[in-house]
């Protein structure tokens, strides 16, 4: 974990997370294959979220669901968990845990700050706390999960510099 920046009305925190993008049609089998590798039950609508203190699963569109370690793990075991997956037919499973870059970001004032980075509405009314989205924030392709009180946002590691640096700049003009 890395501290971005702290204020007194936005946190934001690079993190270590470990990711594994699955495919397969969402059906009893997919579900039950799921169920002997990890404990939470995916989402079945699109863009919704299921998470837990060890977990965030979202469903990213109708065959697509990602699947986020909150807590550490080691690495042979997810790497594994994509090897068992991957015995089925029915899902396609793939370690995204090195290609993505994470960030989370809290405080009172999170969704004006990310508002100056991006044009997704996110009040509560169309952007509600278990759900994701999939949007460009710094004109940068990502994924933003909506928890409770945080959000994490996800996007290909090579913008890694450029989005911390964005960030920054953000936090600076205020």
């Amino acid at each position: 974990m890395t501290k971005i920046l702290s204020s007194d009305s936005v946190n934001i925190l690079q993190k270590d997370f470990l990711q594994v993008l699955l495919r397969g049609n969402g059906r009893d089998q997919f579900n039950q294959i799921i169920a002997k590798e990890i404990s939470i039950k995916p989402p079945s609508k699109n863009l919704e979220i299921s998470s837990d203190d060890k977990y965030i699963f979202a469903k990213n569109s109708f065959d697509q669901w990602s699947l986020l370690y909150l807590v550490e793990q080691d690495y042979k075991k997810i790497l594994k968990i994509v090897e068992n997956l991957n015995m089925s037919d029915e899902i396609l499973a793939s370690d995204y845990s090195y290609g993505q870059a994470y960030f989370e970001i809290s405080g009172n004032n999170k969704n004006e700050f990310l508002n100056k980075l991006t044009n997704f509405d996110l009040r509560s009314k169309k952007f509600p706390v278990s759900t994701m989205a999939q949007t460009l924030i710094a004109r940068i392709d990502c994924s933003i999960y909506n928890l409770k009180d945080k959000y994490i946002i996800t996007c290909n590691k090579s913008y890694e510099e450029y989005f911390k640096n964005r960030l920054i700049d953000i936090n600076n003009l205020s």
